[in-house]
């Protein structure tokens, strides 16, 4: 006899047993997890979700059926064999029809869903899987090889030749092993980095790297927001960090995850990001029944790709249905065991599909994750890729579409397909409902940081319209600028046909115009952010070249414009006052003097020894005694002194030696002077030649000037690739000359310039030029002709539409003279003469066609020195004489007594050259 429990206990036993042999209807679904996928139980609950999806829905199953859970172990496998004899055992127990196998459950396996799917089908994989594989998994997520291929175009689109990969392990690294290869073909110069468990290092790293290009891949999208967190509190502290607006990221991970609070601090951080989503109908997901908090848009990615690999189940599951209702079967019959997986294969033999598998292969729906379709390897098909690109305030702005099968668009939207490859950004390129990108660099008058204006000016406001919510002091936007360029935009943006539009200026992080780099293709400056697409549009004093042409389309021109030269204006140069004695060099200076001092010691010689000349001729009697000392030592430099200044001399050499000396001296003197005088004005016009420059040939004629431009500008590059041989000769110069003559901007040209006393020139664009001319000190000057005609224009990506609709604005402003008003606004008008140089055009004509005082000034030094050592030796005269004598003196002729003295004595023999008396009279000195 059995006990009372030992019946009670048979009774469950056959009751547990009939449940589970009545209710055939019941349908397994199960997955193991790994370490991140079963914490908290959050993917168990995902498919738990999905389950009660198909559940209520009574489209899937008939009211006899049931889609149920039955879960397994959660500990990872450290090797492949576990691992998969783990699973097997788990599909052999359970008889599941369907099973989900991330990878977390064998992190060393590389891809153990598409290891699995070879012993037995349908497995389903939420990984990145592994490239080319040959997984025949029911693949969620794209596969490496589609994902490589979208890669490629990305990189094709945004033209970038140089950037930094970062990944954080190998199987990331071997998953981008189609991008690697296209490198090479590219002539991508891609620079890796791995990202290690130190992510300050990383961060370090990438500062170091000196690259603005960052793309980043890695297995686990944890990995990806670890480092831009990092990276965002450097920023905090204030220190440089990759994430700034000096950066491009592109997040090679799908779907990355965006909590507000993170989404707030990359727009904070300015950083420009580009970032990918599944494409997905919003609408249909606030049905879904979820028991978690966050709303299913902001679920991590495989935790979405889980969910609609429960769903495509259930699509599965109802096509097998109605096709066995088709062929009679009714009730718990519809869905019998064979839907169970099958068990691996004990040896190496393929192993046979449930019928479950086939009708998978021909689901098509719309999951949270975009259409769920999959070929015939099991691949993820038929989807969508959404990009987001852009930075603060546009961080999610759409650009494009990237479609994996361009058939199934055009069937599904029944138009045709208008783009090249996969990648579609028609509607982004015509700028509707979207925010305009625009780039430009400070340059005055063409834009000025607003608030360095107001400090500059004090109380005057700008004249644009200003934002409600900016204050004094504090603009946000396009608030924070001002200029030419501003005023030029908001006209077009009026002018524009078909296109209302918005736009946020922000300026070239390398504050460059933009010229493409030496033995690369890469472009620096507003060029290279147009060029990779970063912005839509360069807006500033943008040369039009032709080798810029190539990179980019430029509209109609706004402002002709050409190269000129930069100069301190020639009154203000400070010359050395004696500058006029430069006409001869030191040592002929002192030649000159010795010569001198020679010749009036051989005049000396000879009055003092030669038979002939003025003394033996007074000694003899044949002359007046006077005369003996015509040619003493003084007399002698006296004699030279005024042939010298072409003047009038008392007496001549009377010898034949000393008249042949005299000649000889006059030859020379006369050379001398004519030499001195015809070189003379060459040293007092040093500065105003360079005024009067028109062409090239006239400013390699001067040697005495440095000239330069700006390093790797367009007018550099204009002397550079010009094939005119002047145009060379000056690239030449510039390229030879020390110092070298290169800046790195118009500012510090213009600041060389004024620093350069007359010694510098600097050679750019007239607009700018002309403009910094006119600013106070007042102290340059836009000299001689335009070397080069130029003009300035928008730059728009190659092929964008914006092209001919900014064009058409332009032209539109020009015909009604818009362009005109604006231009005289900014550089003629529209200033306080406190502000500007008054009568510019007089004043530059000023000390550049005439001598001024400060090119006279060593003439008058050298007159007022000679009057005060004539004054000096005025009194040294006087005070000899007074000491001499004792008494003042004055002397009276023809007897008469001297003024206020009572007598006197008479002192015979008279003084001077007249010393003989006259008509019998006598000159007397009276003391």
């Amino acid at each position: 006899m059995l006990s009372t429990t030992t019946k009670i206990i048979w009774v469950v036993l056959i009751i547990e047993l009939y449940v589970h042999v009545v209710q055939p209807g019941d349908v397994k679904i199960s997955a193991l997890f790994g370490q991140e996928t079963s914490r908290d139980n959050q993917y168990k609950s995902v498919i738990e979700d999905g389950i009660r999806y198909i559940n209520r829905n009574k489209t899937f199953l008939s009211d006899v059926h049931t889609l149920m859970f039955v879960g397994g172990s959660n500990t990872p496998s450290n090797s492949v064999y576990s691992a998969l004899d783990e699973v097997c055992d788990h599909i052999s127990s359970e008889r599941m029809s369907a099973f989900i196998l991330p990878e977390d459950k064998c992190p060393q396996c590389d891809d153990i869903a598409g290891i699995s799917s070879h012993a037995s089908n349908p497995i389903f994989s939420l990984d990145h899987g592994s490239f080319e594989s040959g997984s025949i998994a029911f693949k969620m997520h794209p596969s490496p090889e589609d994902m490589n291929a979208f890669y490629i175009d990305i990189m094709h689109y945004f033209n970038w030749l140089n950037f930094v990969l970062v990944y954080d392990d190998d199987k990331a690294y071997e998953n981008l092993e189609g991008m690697l290869n296209e490198a090479s073909l590219n002539r991508w110069n891609i620079t890796v980095v791995k990202l290690g468990n130190n992510l300050m290092d990383t961060v370090d790293n990438l500062i170091e790297q000196n690259n603005s290009n960052i793309f980043i891949y890695c297995s686990s999208e944890v990995r990806v927001r670890d480092l831009m967190n990092e990276a965002l509190r450097v920023l905090e502290r204030g220190e440089e960090s990759p994430v700034s607006s000096k950066y491009h990221w592109i997040v090679g991970n799908l779907d990355l995850a965006m909590e507000r609070e993170f989404y707030d601090s990359l727009e904070d951080s300015n950083v420009y990001l580009t970032r990918f989503t599944m494409n997905y109908t919003r609408e249909h997901q606030y049905a879904l029944p979820t028991s978690i908090n966050t709303p299913i848009n902001e679920w991590p990615l495989r935790e979405r790709l889980a969910f609609d690999a429960v769903i495509a189940v259930g699509h599965a599951l109802k096509t097998y249905r109605l096709d066995r209702e088709k062929a009679g079967n009714t009730g718990t019959s519809v869905l019998p065991g064979d839907t169970a997986m099958p068990n691996c294969p004990t040896s190496a033999t393929t192993p046979a599909d449930n019928d479950l598998t086939d009708h998978l292969r021909e689901v098509s729906f719309e999951g949270v994750t975009g259409n769920v379709a999959f070929d015939g390897n099991g691949n993820r098909a038929n989807y969508t890729i959404t990009i987001f690109s852009g930075q603060a305030e546009t961080l999610s702005q759409m650009r494009g579409d990237w479609v994996q099968s361009i058939d199934f668009w055009e069937a599904k939207w029944q138009k045709r397909w208008e783009n090249e490859g996969r990648l579609n950004v028609t509607y982004y390129q015509h700028g509707h409902d979207r925010v305009i990108r625009i780039v430009s660099v400070l340059a005055q008058p063409f834009l000025f940081n607003r608030e360095e204006v107001l400090d500059r000016r004090g109380e005057r406001r700008n004249k644009r319209q200003i934002s409600d919510d900016a204050t004094e002091g504090v603009y946000k936007g396009n608030d924070r600028f001002e200029g030419y360029i501003m005023d030029l935009l908001d006209r077009v943006k009026t002018h524009v046909k078909g296109l209302d539009f918005d736009y946020e200026v922000e300026l070239v992080p390398d504050g460059q115009y933009g010229i493409k780099k030496r033995y690369s293709d890469i472009w620096t400056g507003m060029i290279g952010e147009v060029v990779r697409k970063k912005v839509d549009i360069a807006a500033g004093p943008l040369t039009v070249t032709e080798e810029r042409e190539d990179a980019v389309d430029f509209t109609y021109p706004f402002m002709s414009s050409g190269i000129q030269m930069l100069i301190k204006h020639p009154k203000k140069v400070q010359h050395n006052p004696f500058r006029l004695f430069f006409v001869f060099g030191i040592e002929v200076w002192f030649i000159n003097l010795i010569v001198f001092l020679l010749v009036s010691v051989l005049l000396f010689v000879f009055n003092y020894f030669d038979p002939y000349e003025w003394k033996a001729i007074a000694e003899r009697g044949e002359a007046d005694e006077e005369n003996a000392g015509n040619f003493g030592c003084l007399n002698s430099m006296w004699f030279l002194t005024t042939t010298l200044f072409l003047q009038s001399f008392d007496k001549s050499p009377r010898s034949n030696a000393g008249r042949c000396l005299a000649s000889f001296w006059w030859i020379f003197v006369l050379i001398m002077v004519f030499l001195y005088l015809t070189n003379l004005s060459f040293f007092v016009n040093t500065t105003k030649r360079l005024a009067l420059v028109k062409t090239p040939h006239d400013l390699l004629q001067q040697i005495e000037v440095s000239y330069g431009v700006v390093k790797e500008g367009a007018t550099y590059d204009f002397f550079w690739k010009s094939p005119v041989p002047e145009y060379q000769r000056i690239w030449q110069h510039m390229n030879t000359d020390k110092p070298v003559p290169y800046v790195n901007s118009v500012a510090e040209g213009v600041d060389r310039v004024r620093k350069g006393n007359g010694n510098y020139a600097f050679i750019g664009e007239s607009g700018e030029l002309s403009y910094r001319a006119s600013q106070k000190p007042c102290d340059l000057l836009v000299a001689g002709g335009i070397l080069s005609r130029t003009s300035y224009a928008l730059a728009v990506q190659k092929g964008s539409p914006l092209a001919a609709q900014l064009s058409s604005a332009i032209e539109t402003l020009r015909d009604t003279g818009v362009l005109e008003d604006l231009q005289r606004e900014w550089w003629d008008l529209d200033e306080p003469s406190r502000y500007r140089c008054a009568n510019l055009t007089e004043y530059e004509r000023e000390a550049v066609f005439s001598m001024s005082a400060n090119d006279l000034q060593g003439t008058y030094y050298m007159l007022l020195i000679g009057i005060g050592f004539s004054l000096l030796m005025f009194i040294a005269d006087f005070v000899c004489k007074e000491t001499c004598t004792g008494k003042p003196t004055r002397s009276v002729r023809n007897g008469g007594p001297s003024s206020g003295m009572g007598g006197g004595m008479p002192i015979g023999g008279g003084i001077g050259s007249g010393s003989q008396p006259q008509g019998g009279g006598e000159e007397k000195m009276w003391i």
